[in-house]
Formats: structure tokens, C-alpha cells, sequence
């Protein structure tokens, strides 16, 4: 599988006690959960598997992606993987049935695709798949969008992850969580000329404004993750901006 995406479980992955502690009283709390992950060869979505697979805390985790995954680390029996085809909204019903919680972590850039492609992926995809889970019966849905997303913005993209974040918080999910980060970090192996640049400034404008400019996709699917693990009871629809992401990370070192 020579195209396949590596996900590697080490001693680099940073679970604090606080997180194991409420990943076992969710389990113990909500057993038989399982959760499908969306955007899984993705940079926001790599770290997600990862976390889920070490938590523990769910029976199965599905990952839909066109790219196969080469996964190494714990609870590898759990781990189930299905072909992407997300203009297939009969089939996405089909592969989101059985799972309780869904991550996803769509999106590819107007930059590297152009504008169409972009479109295609972070609104029509995005969407197919939300509804898809809806019909499907997925109690808790977690999207990753960006900070700055705002369906009346005059930019595309802030529009388009703005229009999404919207629709999926309308669809009446019993719970729905939308995730704000900034600037992403992280070892891309394709980075970016801006995100390069970006990568040495960042540390210099997060002294100035910490909590504003960037976060670690790690940080990201920390935050993803643990935000399930918290008991709810009554239906909800939150945001949570980069900052809030930062400092629950913080917290809970």
C-alpha cells in the first residue's frame, strides 16, 4: 500500500491524566459507543484517530477516506476502514448507520484545488456527509471548521465554512459541536509557501496574542476528543473558538 497514510500511535501523543480519566467514565458511562471520522488522511484528522484509538473509549472506530491507512498502536482491532464516496448520499447513510459519534475533519484549499474543487469538497461533501449522519441517527456530530467562518463573510472561504457550521447546527443533531481553530501547525509534508512562512512568525505573534493566531492539530483533536468525553444532557449546539481549545489543552497538562 505504497499510497497509504501512516498513523502512528507513540509517546509523542500528549494524553494528560484528566483526559484518560474521562475517556474511562464515558466508556463506563456510555458503553458500546462507536464513532466514524471524516478527513481521516488529513492532517486534523490523523491526530482525531489518533486520540479516539488510545482513548480507548469507543468500540469501533470507522474512518471513511479514498486513501487507505496504515495504522500502528493500540486497540488496532477496533479500527474499521470504508471507501470515501461522498456523492453517494445513500451509501453515506449506509456507512454512518451503527455509530454514535461523528468527526469530521473535511477540507482541502482553494489554493491547491481551485475554486470548484474547494467548493466541492468543504460545502457539498461537508454537508452531504452531516445529513447523511443525521438520517443515520448520529447522536453527537463535531466539525472541524475555522476561525473567522461567517456565512455573510465576502471571502469564500470564511463564507463557505461559515454556510456549513450554519446548515449543520440547523439540522437538529442531538448534540453538535463546531470547532474554530486558527492557523493550523503541523509537520506538513506538502506545506505551503504562506503556511512555511507562517510557521516561523506564529511563535512570534502568539507571544504578542497568545490564544489568537495558531494551534497544534494536535491541540485540535485533543479538543475534539475530550469535549465528547463531557456528560450532556439536554441537546446542545456549541462553539468553541481557538482560544477555549488552547486553554482546556492547558488545563489538563
Amino acid at each position: 500500500m505504497s499510497d497509504a497514510v501512516k498513523i502512528v500511535v507513540d509517546d509523542k501523543l500528549a494524553l494528560s491524566e484528566p483526559f484518560t480519566k474521562a475517556a474511562s467514565e464515558f466508556k463506563a458511562r456510555s458503553p458500546g459507543k462507536s464513532a466514524l471520522v471524516l478527513g481521516s488522511t488529513g492532517e486534523v484528522g490523523r491526530e482525531v484517530v489518533k486520540h479516539l484509538m488510545a482513548s480507548n473509549a469507543f468500540d469501533k472506530v470507522t474512518v471513511l477516506a479514498r486513501r487507505p491507512i496504515e495504522y500502528t498502536g493500540p486497540n488496532a482491532e477496533k479500527l474499521e476502514q470504508k471507501p470515501a464516496d461522498f456523492e453517494n448520499t445513500e451509501q453515506l447513510e449506509r456507512d454512518f448507520a451503527g455509530h454514535t459519534h461523528a468527526f469530521s475533519c473535511l477540507g482541502t484549499t482553494r489554493s491547491k484545488n481551485g475554486k470548484d474543487a474547494f467548493y466541492k469538497v468543504d460545502h457539498d461533501y461537508a454537508l452531504n456527509a452531516a445529513k447523511a449522519a443525521k438520517t443515520a441517527g448520529v447522536e453527537h456530530y463535531s466539525n472541524c471548521s475555522s476561525n473567522g467562518a461567517d456565512k455573510n463573510s465576502m471571502f469564500l472561504y470564511m463564507k463557505t465554512k461559515g454556510e456549513v457550521d450554519s446548515e449543520i447546527q440547523d439540522m437538529g443533531f442531538p448534540r453538535v459541536s463546531i470547532f474554530r481553530p486558527s492557523m493550523l501547525l503541523c509537520d506538513r509534508k506538502e506545506a505551503r509557501l504562506l503556511e512555511k512562512a507562517a510557521s516561523y512568525v506564529m511563535p512570534l505573534l502568539d507571544y504578542v496574542m497568545p490564544s489568537k493566531m495558531s494551534i497544534p492539530t494536535s491541540t485540535v483533536a485533543w479538543a475534539m476528543v475530550n469535549n465528547t468525553f463531557k456528560k450532556v444532557d439536554t441537546p446542545i449546539a456549541e462553539l468553541l473558538t481557538n482560544k477555549q481549545m488552547l486553554d482546556e489543552f492547558k488545563k489538563s497538562q
